[in-house]
């Protein structure tokens, strides 16, 4: 056995490792504070729980996984670091079960989620995988890079694949993607749902080796004398198309990097210095030299006002570059980014709306030039105040009713007003949510349960609850009264009173069902509704259900029998083509019952073309029906549909 000591931890791992040795699989989810972002109006914590629970479904047999997940229990806790299924024989049900109570709360602990990671994969004495799906860089100090390179050169047989989710900036793709180029890993950069999907689909395709790659050879040379540059110069290497960082956390003067054949943009640091250029690789690789330049352009920040509530938009305008990736951002003081990454490009108007976040403070914003490196060029500070939300509503409802809501707020970008139980969580609204755009007063509906609940504000920046009220819902009612038997297909006239919330329904459902089964239903209307009965015979239940995001509820209901139809049917023998003929006719009438001529080989739903007329158009006994155009032996039938189609009576005709 070898050994290696890593940041004061000892990992084992086998002399010689076999690589016919399948490798273990451990699948880290981000669930930090900015995982609320959304993509087009979805958080990408929902996104990237749906992905991988599809994902997980099409993981080979054989496979051995695990889940660990940093930031979903506590906020500003460095050490929120969690193993939810340790590494073991494929079950696909636990994998799935253990992301789905994450919630996004904290920090970025990226170092130390890598550390556990590698001392948990060491633990098995088999090659170690690690797919890492990330929306930021590391929030907590660390230095995930160096320890990704110590891990490199340990001898353990460690990979990491990074998935970079919705990470606009290319300096900060290379803060992660680090890990994975330095390991042997593969780095990913999704910007949406789809992007998250195939990402993970191609991770566990690229645990196998990678083949060899065309090199490239990077050199640094000082823009003023032309003469190469030594040092710990810091390069990054991205894709043209679409700016994923293909390669990074490579130091020095000079390097070499393998590289598919391509279009690159190179970009170099050192010090104040830095320096960026385009790059062709062949088959045969390529080369590039880049010079670092240590000027400047100009560039100027100027916000509306020098300060603004807390998650506004607060209009910025600025003067710069204007390259088409350079962007503005909001910064603590000392000019780190913050948990919940708030930025905008500058390519989307001037002056540009920025969002603030949640907590009251001072902060910065700052022009970040996307040459070179992404170097800030200018800067404005701003005071964030503390913001508050006022709800005005009806405090008690019945289940079911409509709750109007008047607010003030912030009304920031993706606020929202819910219903949750009493003291509940961001997490407890069951669907009972609206966003704050369109303005006060919202609507929502009650919870279909009676009880005490929170009517709670929002902040889309990060989940903050900004205030709670409370709510006091109590029982609904309703009556039904109808026949208690009703033929097959006939129609059923239903009187009724109750809360008529937008999604109720008055329906016929098999006896003992769940409340939220039906064989046919009516939203109710006026004071009576009719219901089509279902074809099959027997016993039934008439409902009255009140639906709700939370569920369905049965607020009414009573026996009720479906019988078998009397139906009588008489028509001439013989009949000429394309005219009408008189049919004596009775039996359950309504629009989808209908009385016509059908080949003899031909199913209950089929006529002969336009054959045929609906039962509701019986009148006195007596319907009137097109003969078919096509002389020959015909079935006369009178045809139940509800749902399905029943041939209930029929004589033979003959078209001449």
């Amino acid at each position: 056995m070898g050994a290696a000591l890593i940041g004061g931890t000892m990992f084992m791992s086998p002399a010689g490792a076999q690589t016919d040795t399948p490798s273990d699989l451990l699948f880290v989810l981000d669930s930090s504070n900015s995982m609320w972002g959304q993509i087009d109006g979805t958080a990408k914590a929902e996104i990237a729980r749906s992905a991988f629970e599809g994902f997980v479904t099409g993981l080979p047999d054989g496979t051995r996984a695990g889940v660990m997940a940093y930031g979903h229990r506590r906020k500003a806790d460095c050490g929120d670091v969690e193993t939810l299924v340790p590494v073991s024989e494929l079950d696909r049900s636990k994998l799935v079960q253990s992301v789905k109570a994450l919630t996004p709360r904290g920090k970025t602990p990226i170092t130390e989620t890598l550390r556990q990671a590698a001392e948990l994969l060491a633990q098995n004495d088999r090659p170690g995988r690690l797919i890492l799906i990330s929306d930021g860089i590391e929030t907590c100090g660390g230095d995930p890079c160096a320890l990704a390179e110590a891990l490199a050169k340990s001898g353990v047989d460690f990979k990491a694949h990074v998935i970079g989710f919705d990470i606009a900036s290319k300096a900060d793709q290379a803060k992660i993607a680090c890990i994975a180029h330095l390991t042997g890993g593969t780095y990913w950069n999704a910007k949406d749902a789809d992007g998250l999907t195939e990402a993970l689909k191609e991770s566990v395709a690229a645990v196998e080796e990678k083949a060899s790659l065309p090199v490239t050879v990077l050199t640094a040379a000082d823009k003023e004398s032309g003469q190469p540059v030594s040092g710990p110069v810091q390069w990054t290497v991205a894709t043209v198309d679409d700016e994923t960082v293909v390669a990074s956390g490579m130091t020095g003067g000079s390097v070499e990097v393998e590289l598919e054949p391509g279009s690159y943009v190179v970009s170099a640091e050192l010090g104040e210095k830095a320096g960026g250029a385009s790059l062709e690789v062949s088959d045969k690789g390529g080369q590039q030299t880049v010079l670092l330049d240590g000027n400047l352009p100009e560039a100027r920040v100027t916000p509306a006002s020098p300060d603004a509530p807390a998650t506004s938009l607060l209009e910025v305008a600025f003067e710069g570059p204007g390259l088409d990736g350079d962007f503005l951002r909001v910064v603590t003081p000392d000019g780190n980014r913050l948990e919940r990454d708030l930025w905008v490009y500058v390519r989307d108007g001037n002056p540009a709306k920025l969002a603030l976040p949640t907590q009251p403070g001072d902060y910065e914003i700052v022009y970040v030039w996307a040459d070179s490196g992404e170097r800030v060029l200018a800067k404005a500070p701003i005071k964030v105040t503390e913001v508050h939300a006022i709800l005005t509503y009806a405090p008690e409802v019945a289940a079911g009713q409509p709750v109007e809501i008047a607010f003030e707020g912030p009304n920031g970008p993706e606020d929202w007003i819910g219903i949750v139980p009493k003291d509940g969580t961001v997490d407890d609204y069951q669907g009972r949510w609206t966003g704050t755009a369109d303005g006060s007063p919202v609507t929502l509906q009650a919870p279909s349960e009676a009880g005490t609940y929170d009517v709670i504000y929002v902040t889309g920046i990060d989940q903050t609850i900004l205030t709670r009220q409370p709510l006091t819902v109590g029982e609904s009612a309703a009556t039904l009264q109808a026949d208690s038997m009703v033929e097959a297909a006939g129609r059923l006239n239903v009187t009724w009173s109750g809360p008529k919330a937008p999604d109720d329904w008055i329906g016929i459902a098999p006896v003992g069902s769940d409340p939220s089964a039906y064989v046919t239903y009516e939203r109710p209307d006026g004071d009576s509704v009719s219901i089509i009965a279902p074809l099959a015979r027997g016993d039934y239940e008439l409902r009255y259900i009140l639906s709700t995001s939370d569920g369905s509820k049965i607020l009414a209901s009573q026996p009720l029998k479906i019988t078998d139809p009397k139906v009588t049917l008489e028509g001439p023998s013989e009949v000429p083509a394309a005219s009408y003929v008189s049919v004596k006719a009775s039996g359950p009438a309504n629009s989808s019952n209908f009385i016509g001529f059908a080949e003899p080989s031909q199913d209950a739903w089929s006529t002969a073309p336009g054959a045929w007329e609906i039962a509701d158009n019986i009148s006195n006994g007596v319907v009137e029906v097109r003969t078919p155009e096509e002389p020959g032996t015909y079935e006369l039938r009178f045809v139940l549909s509800a749902g399905d189609a029943e041939i209930v009576a029929r004589q033979t005709v003959t078209v001449k």
